[in-house]
């Protein structure tokens, strides 16, 4: 662990829970895009994410796909 890190830990170490929580959850979400951007860059997951996606548009041209009601 660097020095930096340390720095940072001891600091959010003096915060409530509440507040250590989070910037925990904001760390994990950080971690967690840099894993998919890694993911994603590699050629054979573009080419399956390319196959996904001309999956996608041609059922959705032949009427295979519905409206959905959920929202993110």
């Amino acid at each position: 662990m660097t020095e930096t890190l340390r720095r940072v830990v001891a600091q959010i170490e003096q915060l409530s829970p509440e507040q250590q929580d989070a910037i925990a959850e904001a760390m994990e979400r950080e971690l967690e895009e840099r894993e998919w951007e890694a993911l994603v860059a590699k050629p054979g997951s573009q080419r399956f994410l390319d196959r996904l996606a001309a999956e996608a548009r041609h059922a959705d041209a032949t009427g295979q796909t519905r409206e959905s009601t959920d929202r993110w």
